[in-house]
């Protein structure tokens, strides 16, 4: 038996680089979603809106340039050196920058959410600890995901194997070799 049910967006907002914060502070609070939420059209954003991207890919990206192209006043805020990292070794690379520039977003790096508040979020420079508040409507928090196995537990007795974002979430690639290497020992 060999199980690949994926991955899901991480409901407490988690972020890699300041883990001692566990669930984003102020999340009950509410108006913080997942990119997914957005891009299926179930998010309700205001007019302005915050776009943390850990994993500098179109994940993030992608939502921030549609909501940008909405109409909305989108910041990106993203804990790495650079917008996009991931995209540093594709033609998306420069293109998606330039396009997020001219629709006017704002892009900080090296920033984290120190927390979700009523007017905002509380920014945390990863660099100098510095925190300050930037106004918004909404907070999407494109992080990692979570993994997703509603059955292994309960067909344990089967031995199954548990593959890609089912066991822990991943890039694709990684997940691709895992079942194909998987499906040659079968």
């Amino acid at each position: 038996m060999v199980l690949a049910t994926g991955s899901l967006p991480d409901e407490d907002a988690t972020q890699r680089w300041l883990p001692h914060l566990g669930p984003l502070p102020g999340r009950e609070r509410g108006h913080v979603v997942a990119p997914e939420e957005v891009m299926r059209r179930e998010a309700r954003l205001g007019p302005r809106v915050i776009v943390f991207d850990e994993g500098g890919a179109m994940r993030g990206l992608g939502t921030a340039w549609h909501l940008a192209e909405e109409g909305h006043e989108v910041t990106l805020v993203t804990p790495d050196p650079m917008v996009g990292a991931e995209l540093a070794r594709t033609s998306a690379d420069i293109p998606i920058r330039a396009r997020l520039a001219q629709l006017g977003v704002t892009m900080l790096t090296e920033h984290g959410i120190a927390r979700w508040h009523d007017q905002g979020a509380r920014l945390r420079n990863l660099l100098t600890g510095d925190e300050f508040d930037h106004p918004a409507s909404d907070l999407v928090m494109a992080t990692t995901n979570r993994a997703f196995d509603p059955v292994s537990a309960e067909i344990a007795d089967l031995a199954p194997v548990i593959l890609g974002d089912a066991q822990a979430p991943r890039q694709a690639p990684y997940a691709f070799y895992e079942g194909r290497a998987c499906g040659l020992a079968l």
